[in-house]
């Protein structure tokens, strides 16, 4: 384990703690700014002298500073650290923004904070806004809500870069996206509303000029504006030759690297690219042009850039926690690493695993590419199907059974499952094909409990033309598969090969044979992070001589808490 890797980690955890203290001060700030839709007096009283109060505190004030430096700090190392600018465009964006937010950060900060702790000024909206819309309107206002939108912009890219691959957010991206449009609009709604508001009293009371307008000449404070402005243009002038240096150190550390350290590393199709010492293999694939996977944008928290090492693997440094934990949940095998997380110190032969134009739900991975990922799979199976056939038109028949495979893959899709084939009336499933193992086995079983509800569903819609409501058996079953796109190129479907499918079907079977509803192994269990229930029975499995350890389930509820709080369910 490497000391770089080690600091890689907790570089990101600290990036994102600071990042997110700061997210949250910033909606604080808006919400805040909402306020002066109620006027003037409220968005002084509630948004300053509530909302605003805790980051007011010596405590408050001190946080902010240590995240704000941290954070930059850390952007601005991570800046040094590319070798290469070539980045999908979103993370340019979040780069620029955040490159950019301190230049126009900096007035704010002296006008709002330092004028106030060092000079003694007016610590009130009400000076604020009149040196927005009456001391500075040209300059002032809309650089201030320039600031408001790239601090926000920022911080929305980043919170959705590290949620992007939760299914919880995946299922609300639409509200996500109206509350991250909502909360500026009307916080600029609330200034603009506040500031007309301050320019019509302005006009009316020319106390409210003496209190709140600049320092008369001859008054103590008359000299402030002029050394408010001095400070505004040295931080900006010192954050721009800090800037400047990371940027001289970069183009001086690539240049050295260049012309005396180089590393060739060969691809199984043949190209072969020279890369400056310290370049990773994703960053030297997109410094030549190379497509390579990279949905997280090489930050170790996926593995679509996972390539298989042909030579030199024992020569690499090797995986630090990040990368370690990433390809655990995948379960790897030996010779698989990330490539953002590869540094080669010689020259090595890589294959890219996943195609650079694959899709990003792994609906497109071809089985003669060898994917080997950790799936659940889910096999849903009804019982004395052929009963329901009795005494009844065929087309009768067929309508319940087609109400019973709708429900039942309906509940699959919810979970983000994929039906994988619907032979009868058994539905294969399978979960998460993005390398979240743990993610995959919850949505399973929560799928699991959807399936069940919706077999209710399809009974009591049916029950008078049935003897009893449907039976069935759920089987679920976590392990490494084979997965790919199978058939012709226009009707491709997908599939996976392996035991855990046929397992997951076994289980089902013998959900009658031991009188419960769903088996889940306990591969699911672990995999899912819950706690095996009391209840645990050996399953045999064809073609094993040691049974499998499986979890019984026969009612809903029992089974759904269990799901839910993790804790050991009553059976």
């Amino acid at each position: 384990m490497s000391a770089w890797s080690v600091n890689f980690d907790l570089e990101r955890r600290t990036r994102l703690a600071t990042g997110l203290t700061l997210f949250t001060y910033a909606a604080c700030h808006f919400i805040s700014h909402a306020t002066g839709l109620f006027f003037l007096d409220n968005l002084q009283a509630i948004g300053h002298g509530v909302i605003l109060a805790p980051w007011r505190t010596g405590f408050g004030v001190a946080l902010l500073l240590f995240c704000f430096t941290v954070h930059m700090s850390l952007g601005l190392f991570a800046l040094y650290r590319r070798r290469h600018l070539r980045m999908p465009a979103i993370e340019a964006w979040q780069l620029g923004l955040g490159l950019t937010i301190p230049l126009l950060l900096a007035p704010h900060v002296t006008d709002t904070r330092v004028a106030v702790l060092a000079f003694g000024l007016e610590d009130s909206y009400f000076r604020i806004l009149y040196h927005f819309w009456i001391s500075d309107p040209t300059f002032g206002l809309p650089r201030q809500f320039l600031l408001m939108v790239l601090i926000w912009s920022h911080g929305c890219i980043g919170i959705h870069m590290w949620l992007r691959y939760r299914d919880w957010y995946r299922r609300r991206t639409i509200l996500f996206l109206l509350l991250a449009l909502a909360l500026p609009a009307l916080a600029i709604a609330g200034l603009l509303n506040s500031g007309w508001e301050l320019i019509l009293r302005a006009y009316m009371d020319e106390a409210v000029i003496e209190a709140h307008g600049p320092p008369a000449k001859g008054s103590p404070h008359a000299h402030v504006p002029a050394m408010l402005a001095s400070i505004i243009l040295y931080l900006q002038i010192s954050y721009l030759a800090l800037l400047a240096v990371v940027l001289l150190l970069r183009a001086l550390r690539n240049m050295r690297e260049r012309m005396f350290d180089t590393v060739r590393i060969d691809y199984r199709d043949g190209r072969s690219v020279r890369a400056p010492f310290g370049f990773s293999v994703l960053e030297a694939s997109r410094f030549k042009g190379i497509p390579h996977a990279s949905v997280c944008g090489g930050r170790a928290r996926c593995s679509t850039c996972r390539i298989r090492v042909l030579y030199g693997a024992s020569e690499l440094p090797p995986p630090g926690p990040a990368e370690l934990a990433t390809l655990a949940q995948i379960g790897a095998p030996e010779g698989v690493r990330l490539a953002c997380q590869t540094r080669p110190r010689c020259d090595i032969g890589v294959y890219p695993m996943l195609p650079a134009d694959s899709p990003l739900d792994g609906l497109c991975v071809l089985l003669d590419q060898g994917r080997e990922l950790f799936v659940t799979a889910m096999f849903v199976d009804l019982r004395d199907s052929t009963k329901l056939a009795a005494n009844r038109l065929p087309y009768d028949a067929i309508y319940i059974v087609d109400s019973y495979i709708r429900a039942t893959t309906n509940a699959i899709l919810a979970e983000g499952g994929h039906v994988t084939s619907v032979a009868g009336d058994g539905v294969m499933s399978l979960f998460r094909l993005d390398g979240d193992a743990d993610e995959g086995a919850r949505a399973a079983l929560r799928a699991a409990s959807g399936v069940w509800r919706a077999i209710r569903r399809v009974s009591r819609d049916f029950a008078h033309d049935l003897e009893a409501p449907l039976a069935f058996g759920v089987g679920l079953h976590s392990g490494l598969a084979i997965v790919g796109a199978v058939g012709p190129t226009d009707r491709q479907s997908l599939q996976f090969l392996g035991d855990t499918g046929n397992i997951a079907a076994r289980l089902e079977s013998l959900t009658k044979e031991m009188d419960c509803v769903a088996l889940v192994s306990s591969q699911t269990c672990d995999a899912a992070g819950l706690r095996p229930p009391h209840a645990v029975v050996e399953a045999p499995i064809r073609g094993r001589e040691a049974a499998l350890p499986a979890f019984p389930f026969k009612k809903l509820g029992d089974f759904e808490r269990w799901v839910a709080s993790g804790e050991p369910a009553a059976l």
